[in-house]
C-alpha cells in the first residue's frame, strides 16, 4: 500500500491528576528527520521514541508534541527571600513616617513585591513511562492511517495518469510508422523534378528511405517507456517505501521523453510529447509526497 508523508495524529491520556497529550506530524522529507518537543525531565525517553516511531515511519519530516499537565506530574514550590521583604517593609514605614504617609500594606501589595521565586518540580516519571509510550504509539498510529488514506488517494490519481499517458504513447506509436512512409514519398516527389533521368535507382531509394527512418525511429525510447509505465503500477501495488524507485523511473521517463522529442520530425508527436512531459511533471510533484 502507498503512503503519503504527510499527515497528523494526536491522543491522549487522563488519569486522576494527570494528563498526557502527544500530537505528531509528518511532512514528505528524503529521510527520517524527527524534531521532538517534551519537557525537560523527559528528554532522555527521545532515543528511545525515536525508534518506536521509525519502525512504523520510514521517511518524512516528523514533529513530536508532548505535554504533561496536573499535580501528579508537575508541583511547585515558593520561596520568600525574606531579608529582602525586611528590607521593604521598614522603607515603607520609614517613608510613611518621613512624608506622613498613610501607612498601607495590605497582603496583595506584598504579594506583588519582587521577592517571590516559584519553582516547579516535575515527578514520578518512571511511574509514567509506560503511559507516555502507549499514548505516543497511539498518536502514531492516527498519523499512520491519516497517511494511508492520503496515499490511496495519490495512488488512484497516479494510475489515472499512467492510463492516460499510455493511450497518448499508443498514438505516439501509430504516428511514428506514418513518418516512414512520408520519407519515402517525399524523396520520390523531390526526384520527379529530374525529368531527364531515364531511370530512378528503386535500391537507392529504399536505402535513403531506410537510412532516414532509422536516424529518426523512435521505437526503442517508446519500448523503455511502456516498461517504464508498467513498472510503476507494479511498484505501486509494493508495500513498504517505494517513494525513491518512483522517483528514478519518473527522472527515465523525462529522459526518454527528451529524445523523442530531440528526434520528431512529426508536429503531432512533438505536441504528444509536450502534454506527456506535463502529465510526467503532475506525476512527479505527486511521488515527492510518497514515502
Amino acid at each position: 500500500m502507498v503512503k503519503s508523508m504527510t499527515g497528523f495524529g494526536r491522543a491522549s491520556h487522563e488519569e486522576e491528576d494527570v494528563q498526557i497529550t502527544v500530537e505528531i506530524k509528518s511532512v514528505n522529507h528524503r529521510y527520517f528527520d524527527g524534531t521532538f518537543r517534551m519537557p525537560k525531565a523527559l528528554l532522555h525517553l527521545e532515543g528511545r521514541m525515536k525508534k518506536a516511531i521509525q519502525r512504523t515511519i520510514a521517511r518524512g519530516k516528523v514533529e513530536l508534541y508532548l505535554t504533561i499537565d496536573g499535580a501528579g506530574f508537575r508541583s511547585s514550590d515558593v520561596k520568600v527571600d525574606w531579608n529582602l521583604l525586611d528590607q521593604y517593609i521598614t522603607i515603607l514605614k520609614q517613608a510613611s513616617e518621613r512624608y506622613e504617609l498613610q501607612e498601607d500594606l495590605s497582603a496583595s501589595k506584598l504579594l506583588n513585591m519582587d521577592v517571590y521565586q516559584v519553582t516547579e518540580k516535575e515527578q514520578n516519571i518512571n511511574q509514567l513511562e509506560a503511559e507516555i509510550f502507549a499514548t505516543m504509539n497511539l498518536a502514531v498510529a492516527r498519523l499512520v492511517e491519516m497517511r494511508e488514506i492520503e496515499g490511496e488517494a495519490l495512488e488512484q490519481d497516479i494510475r489515472t495518469k499512467l492510463r492516460e499517458m499510455t493511450d497518448v504513447l499508443t498514438s505516439i506509436s501509430m504516428l511514428s510508422n506514418e513518418v516512414t512512409s512520408s520519407f519515402e514519398a517525399r524523396i520520390r516527389t523531390k526526384l520527379e523534378g529530374f525529368k531527364e533521368l531515364e531511370a530512378i535507382d528503386e535500391a537507392r531509394i529504399l536505402t535513403e528511405v531506410a537510412y532516414l527512418a532509422d536516424k529518426a525511429s523512435i521505437d526503442e525510447e517508446i519500448t523503455r517507456l511502456r516498461s517504464h509505465l508498467d513498472q510503476f503500477h507494479d511498484i505501486l501495488s509494493n508495500d513498504g517505501v517505494v517513494g525513491r524507485k518512483l522517483d528514478f523511473l519518473v527522472q527515465e521517463m523525462n529522459r526518454e521523453l527528451n529524445t523523442i522529442g530531440s528526434k520528431s520530425q512529426h508536429h503531432k508527436i512533438s505536441q504528444h510529447v509536450i502534454d506527456l512531459k506535463s502529465e510526467v511533471e503532475k506525476v512527479r510533484e505527486q511521488v515527492q509526497n510518497i514515502e
